[in-house]
C-alpha cells in the first residue's frame, strides 16, 4: 500500500469518527452547551480580568466554535477523495452543512435554523476543504514508459 493511499484509509477512519459523532451532537434533543453557557461564561469573565480582550465574548466563542468544528470535516473530506475529485467535497459539505443545520427543526427539537450559523459552518467546511486540498497527497502522474 502506498502513503497516500494509506493516509486516505486513515483519513476516511477519522471521517467516519468524526461524522459519528457529529451525528450524535445533531440527534441530541438540547442545546449541546446547555448547562456550561455559565460555565463558560464564567471562564471568559475570569481570563478577561487577566488580559483576555475584551471582544472576546461568549457570542464570539459559540460563532467560532461553528468554524473549528466544520473545518475538519473539510479537511478529511478533501484528503479521503484526493486531489484529482476534491471538488466532489464542495456539495458534499454544502449539503452537510445544510443537514446539520436542518435536521433538529425537522426531528421537531427545540431549534431554529439560523442562516448566520449555517454561514458559519460553511465557511468552517470550505476553509477546510481548501486546507485539505493543500494537505492531500498529489495525485499521482502517469508517467511515459522509457523507451
Amino acid at each position: 500500500m502506498t502513503p497516500p493511499d494509506r493516509a486516505r484509509r486513515w483519513a476516511l477512519l477519522v471521517l467516519a469518527i468524526y461524522a459519528a459523532l457529529g451525528a450524535v451532537v445533531v440527534l441530541i434533543p438540547r442545546p449541546i452547551d446547555q448547562g456550561f453557557t455559565p460555565w463558560v461564561r464564567g471562564l471568559l469573565a475570569h481570563l478577561r480580568s487577566h488580559g483576555l480582550a475584551p471582544w472576546i465574548t461568549y457570542e464570539v466563542v459559540e460563532y467560532a466554535s461553528h468554524v473549528v468544528l466544520f473545518a475538519p470535516l473539510g479537511i478529511l473530506t478533501v484528503v479521503v477523495f484526493g486531489r484529482r475529485m476534491s471538488w466532489l467535497a464542495v456539495p458534499l459539505l454544502l449539503g452537510a452543512c445544510a443537514l446539520v443545520e436542518f435536521t433538529p427543526t425537522l426531528l421537531g427539537f427545540d431549534h431554529e435554523v439560523s442562516a448566520i450559523d449555517l454561514a458559519l459552518n460553511v465557511v468552517g467546511a470550505i476553509g477546510g476543504a481548501a486546507i485539505g486540498y493543500w494537505a492531500a497527497p498529489p495525485a499521482r502522474r502517469r508517467t511515459a514508459p522509457l523507451r
